[in-house]
């Protein structure tokens, strides 16, 4: 049975965050893969770039491994040949099945971004309802909050995963679930993400308030205007946003 928690918000904003490349760098582990398995001529390799790259396929992916379309690990490899490839360094099959093993080993050794846990914890401390909207499959996803040691600052309840709700950003109806469960409203909820497409644009959509967190400064994308922006945690705790 589902469980629906009320929280009671009174007038405090609910403040829910992203997981990947958000709450910790998904580079570190992505460029210690690589770096193990290919041994990559690293002056001719800009990391950042490539994992944008990795990213943007992993997202036009997602929406065929959600319809069934692809199994997961046919996305995840399929996502380093595509990106790879556009990047100039094509990879064999069995070269990105190993960089992507490596990847994902390591992601459950992760530490949080300097200053995440401190700001966690003043929300929190201040009575906020603080909550995770993610996408990725539920075991995975948990285990880096494991990893992380989210899991021992917020409750079961306030974490939602897209493979165990049955939603997917930049789908608003993501967000709204979120705010039926937990009795909030979108006027009075704020999101945090890195993403444009699925952070931005999906909270934007469902009336939310966003936070976009982009330390490696990307151009912003059309139509769409953020309630904030920052670079590192100690600009958003500069926000006025209690």
């Amino acid at each position: 049975m589902v469980r629906r928690v009320y929280v009671k918000t009174s007038n405090k904003l609910a403040v829910f965050f992203d997981l990947d490349d958000t709450l910790y760098d998904h580079l570190v582990p992505f460029r210690e893969a690589v770096r193990e398995v290919l041994a990559p001529d690293e002056d001719k390799l800009d990391y950042a770039e490539l994992f944008y790259t990795v990213r943007h396929h992993s997202d036009l992916l997602w929406p065929k491994y959600l319809s069934g379309e692809l199994e997961l690990e046919e996305t995840r490899v399929m996502r380093l040949e595509l990106a790879f490839e556009e990047y100039g360094l094509p990879l064999n099959r069995e070269q990105a099945a190993r960089v992507q093993a490596s990847y994902i080993a390591r992601q459950y050794t992760i530490e949080m971004i300097e200053g995440v846990a401190e700001q966690l914890q003043r929300f929190i401390s201040l009575g906020h309802p603080v909550g995770i909207i993610t996408n990725g499959p539920l075991d995975h996803q948990m285990g880096k909050l494991r990893g992380l040691g989210i899991d021992k600052l917020i409750p079961p309840e306030m974490i939602f995963i897209s493979d165990a709700v049955g939603l997917a950003k930049p789908d608003p109806a993501i967000f709204a679930h979120v705010n039926k469960m937990t009795g909030t409203t979108p006027e009075n909820s704020l999101y945090v993400g890195d993403t444009w497409a699925n952070d931005v644009v999906g909270a934007l959509a469902a009336g939310w308030k966003v936070c976009w967190y982009n330390p490696r400064g990307r151009e912003p994308g059309p139509d769409h205007t953020p309630s904030y922006i920052f670079t590192n945690y100690k600009e958003f705790s500069e926000l006025p946003l209690v």
